[in-house]
């Protein structure tokens, strides 16, 4: 009975953040993301204009495009900006806000504050 009690109390507990992806990069719709953080949602897809540009490739290998980013919040104006997102794992990184859109991470993704791994 207590094992119950415990459930309940973890199914009542609410995501505040998350992320998926509605279409991949290269798919004939083009990439299209929906994010969301306490309040804020996000839309992450290709303008046309954007789309007939090629990657760019570091020399790590990576492979990345800007994307255009549209954050919604309740009774405040619409912010665009556009992020990098690496083509590989669809990751985009909102530099200018330190934070990062993972639509592949547990839980239902992941939009948030990004924590380097790099030091430097």
């Amino acid at each position: 009975m207590g094992n119950s009690k415990n459930n309940n109390f973890s199914n009542n507990l609410k995501k505040t953040t998350g992320a998926k992806l509605h279409s991949r990069f290269g798919s004939e719709k083009g990439v299209f993301i929906t994010a969301w953080n306490k309040g804020k949602s996000v839309k992450v897809f290709r303008s046309e204009r954007q789309s007939k540009n090629a990657p760019t490739t570091t020399k790590s290998g990576k492979e990345w495009v800007q994307v255009t980013l549209v954050l919604s919040e309740a009774f405040k104006e619409d912010v665009i900006v556009y992020p990098l997102m690496n083509i590989q794992n669809h990751k985009v990184y909102i530099q200018e806000w330190n934070m990062i859109i993972n639509p592949s991470a547990p839980n239902g993704g992941y939009f948030g504050k990004h924590l380097s791994k790099n030091y430097n």
